[in-house]
């Protein structure tokens, strides 16, 4: 068994954590200790080893960073009898360079009897989670299952009980609880509490994120962080994948101190290998892209802002980035706050989370004509503004009134996909259409009733073709981020222009199944003198008596109009209607 393997007490695993803590920090502070110096002889010989091991990774990787190129044989010379633990702390060829795969639900119902694993929720480069039951609680959890090969790692089993015990005691009703943690063979695991809701990444692509709505997240995001930074905890991946919005308006922050449990700070050269850097990229601080061991709480401030950034404006803060006013309508005093949290240097940064909040606060809550109004800004958000600051009551409301017009936008954009789906059904029919007019005609040009009969197929067919794009293009043009009252008139758009090539499509049938015979090679039934006459008189009075009641009930301004309309509109239209009805009746713009 190697030293990577070997499994120790957690009092030795603190001590061992505690005394290559020291050997950082004295690294870090230019004065490197010797690796002799930190080991003792009150250890256990299998203790030593995962000391030494520890300590050697430690040393080469900042030598590394001085240009120092240390070799295997360097370090067998210093401690010839421990070539297995130099072995392990140095060689690499062990490392897994495969993406993550996710344990399906059946293993790990396997090696988690006492939970009911129910679904896979979400899987990425630094774990799974899985959505699960605590029968004996009856209460629903969050299983965070870590990439295994984290479980072969000299200096994992060090950081994940170290960093996973301090996790454990954060108790901030903005913070994802952490349940329990340990780990079932070589796989390591959290059981943290269940967040029934969307990640703030699903709000943001999907365009429903107002600067209201960011303005009353903010400051929970302020809350959690403060709350950690104050006990010494940095999360170092701050992004909206990682802030959760429950269904019942409180705002999460999850994924604590993750990254510094995997120990992905030491993977900066490797970033196109299966985990990345601490951090994503997009939203590091440039301190953490430098790889700098100075990385502080401020890294976190920096990722606060560049969501900050996003929320309010929808897109990232990427070279000469313009100030948020710029982009959207809001109060040009949220510029500075924003700002200041992207500054490249740490100490021209808010030093505290809690100072953002404050400012936000002092912004919503007063009104400076000379300072506070972009060019066309919204006079009703400034007397809204104009109140005492968001209580928590009043930013879980916020939550879930955006929570609650997400779902309800999603029943409008999932109503009319049947819609969608049956005009791309009627495209394929208008080309069939097209196709049967060129039967008709193509081997028939000195038969004059069917090069006619084939003509008239064919425009029927593009009419046909045209009307269902003209409604698939009204339905994609819909943006559900607006407010009800535009996608209402969208929708009003859509039904009208959908009615209206009802009658040129639909009614014409009167009439156009006699080309289609005639294509169809039936000309001596359809064109015998006696049923073409009767079948013209019957088509043409069926045409118009259709139209003109269809005129009728829709032009008439009565209740049963509207009823009608809606009725001839179809069930996808209709029930976009009635959700829009109930977020309107919700009081939610």
């Amino acid at each position: 068994m190697s030293v990577r393997q070997k499994k120790l007490p957690i009092a030795a695993l603190e001590r061992i954590d505690d005394l290559c803590a020291e050997f950082e920090r004295k690294w870090q502070v230019n004065e490197p200790p010797t690796i002799e110096s930190v080991l003792s002889d009150d250890f256990t010989p299998i203790e030593r080893e995962v000391l030494l091991a520890e300590l050697i990774a430690l040393e080469v990787d900042y030598r590394r960073r001085l240009g120092q190129t240390p070799t295997q044989q360097e370090y067998l010379d210093r401690f010839p009898q421990s070539s297995q633990a130099i072995h392990d702390a140095l060689n690499e060829s062990d490392k897994r360079t495969g993406g993550f795969q996710p344990p399906t639900v059946a293993r790990l119902a396997e090696l988690f009897p006492a939970l009911q694993i129910m679904e896979l929720i979400g899987a990425g480069g630094m774990g799974a989670v899985y959505k699960a039951r605590q029968a004996g609680l009856d209460r629903l959890v969050a299983l965070k299952i870590l990439p295994e090969e984290f479980g072969h790692d000299v200096k994992f089993a060090l950081r994940f009980t170290r960093e996973a015990r301090t996790l454990a005691k954060l108790s901030h009703p903005n913070i994802v609880s952490v349940y329990e943690f340990g780990h079932v063979g070589d796989i390591y695991y959290f059981l943290m509490e269940f967040v029934d809701g969307s990640t703030l990444r699903d709000v943001v692509k999907a365009r429903q994120l107002t600067p209201e709505h960011a303005l009353a997240i903010v400051p929970n995001l302020c809350d959690a962080l403060q709350y950690a930074h104050d006990k010494g905890i940095v999360h170092r991946d701050i992004k909206p994948e990682n802030i959760l919005l429950a269904k019942d308006g409180v705002v999460k922050i999850a994924d604590f101190g993750l990254s510094r449990i995997l120990g992905n700070e030491e993977q900066l050269e490797t970033l196109t290998g299966t985990h990345q850097v601490m951090g994503t990229p997009r939203y590091m601080a440039p301190e953490q892209l430098e790889g700098s061991r100075g990385v502080d709480h401020r890294a976190d401030i920096y990722s606060l802002g560049v969501v900050f950034y996003e929320m309010l404006t929808g897109e990232l803060p990427i070279g000469r980035f313009a100030a948020p006013s710029k982009k959207v309508e809001i109060d040009v005093r949220l510029d500075e706050v924003v700002l200041r949290t992207l500054e490249k240097e740490p100490q021209r940064r808010y030093q505290h989370a809690s100072q953002i909040k404050s400012d936000v606060q002092s912004i919503t809550s007063t009104s400076n004509s000379a300072l506070a109004q972009t060019a066309a800004y919204d006079t009703q958000a400034v007397d809204r503004q104009t109140a005492a600051p968001a209580t928590l009551e009043q930013q879980e409301l916020a939550g879930r009134m955006l929570l609650t017009r997400r779902q309800l936008m999603d029943r409008v954009e999932r109503s009319l996909r049947p819609l969608f789906r049956g005009q791309l059904v009627q495209v394929l029919i208008g080309i069939a259409i097209i196709l049967l007019g060129v039967r008709c005609w193509a081997l028939n040009m000195q038969v004059p009733h069917r090069v006619v009969c084939g003509a008239i197929l064919h425009v029927y067919g593009v009419l046909v073709i045209a009307q269902a794009l003209l409604v698939c293009t009204r339905i994609r043009r819909i943006d559900y981020s607006k407010s009800v009252a535009e996608i209402r008139g969208k929708i009003d758009s859509l039904r009208a222009g959908y009615l209206r090539a009802g009658v040129l499509v639909g009614f014409v049938w009167w009439l156009m199944w006699i080309p289609v015979a005639v294509a169809l090679g039936m000309d001596d039934v359809v064109l015998y003198a006696n049923s073409l006459v009767v079948s013209l008189v019957v088509g043409i009075v069926g045409f118009i008596a259709s139209v003109w009641l269809y005129w009728r009930a829709l032009k008439s301004k009565t209740t049963s109009a509207e009823s009608w309309r809606r009725k001839l509109s179809g069930e996808s239209i209709a029930a976009a209607y009635l959700a829009l009805d109930e977020i309107e009746s919700a009081q939610i713009r």
